[in-house]
């Protein structure tokens, strides 16, 4: 069973596109997505399952339409894909720590994009 990373965009920001967390997890869970959890109300989730890929994102989207009239957008990634996202990271562990004693906040920043972008 491959274990996956889905992330919401757009939901529980500045009281719009209100998602309760735990009725989330019954959401998905209802949909056969094994071990779901969540973190904090970021929409942020993890889940194992056997689906395709493409055929998850459709599901977890048409059931969060179904469950909360919200049409939002799904960017899923596997743990391994998350295991080499975290490996590819450009700057050493020095780095990283120099610059989180340096800023106040949060220094360090990872975008997800739902397809590959093609260049021209």
């Amino acid at each position: 069973m491959t274990g996956y990373i889905a992330l919401l965009r757009g939901i529980n920001v500045g009281g719009k596109n209100k998602i309760k967390m735990a009725e989330l997890r019954e959401s998905l869970t209802a949909i056969g997505l094994k071990n779901v959890r969540t973190y904090i109300q970021s929409g942020n989730i993890l889940f194992q399952s056997n689906k395709q890929e493409k055929i998850i994102k459709e599901e977890i989207e048409y059931k969060i339409m179904q469950d909360y009239q919200l049409s939002i957008p799904v960017i899923l990634r596997t743990s391994e894909e998350w295991e080499q996202i975290m490996k590819a990271c450009p700057f050493s562990a020095e780095e990283i720590t120099k610059a989180e004693a340096d800023s106040i906040g949060e220094s360090l920043y990872v975008a997800f994009f739902s397809k590959q972008s093609v260049e021209r």
